[in-house]
């Protein structure tokens, strides 16, 4: 299972998150903090256009953040 690091600026705090890659399985990109599930992220495509959207208030906050960097990270690694 893939995961990604990610350093969020959340209320003047840094927030290091691991998010593991969606499976078959589990279609969700499940988001930790300290080892704690703090929510997960979804990602839907409409017509041509990829929209991010999280289960908790700190995913949904940021759930394009994210997302952007998710699909950053894949296009330079694969």
């Amino acid at each position: 299972m893939h995961k990604y690091t990610y350093i969020a600026d959340v209320n003047e705090t840094k927030l290091t998150l691991t998010i593991n890659d969606a499976t078959a399985i589990v279609p969700l990109y499940q988001v930790f903090t300290n080892g704690k599930l703090v929510g997960c992220l979804l990602k839907e495509t409409k017509k041509e256009d990829l929209f991010w959207s999280g289960t908790t208030l700190l995913t949904q906050v940021l759930a394009t953040e994210i997302g952007d960097f998710i699909k950053r990270t894949d296009e330079f690694v694969y």
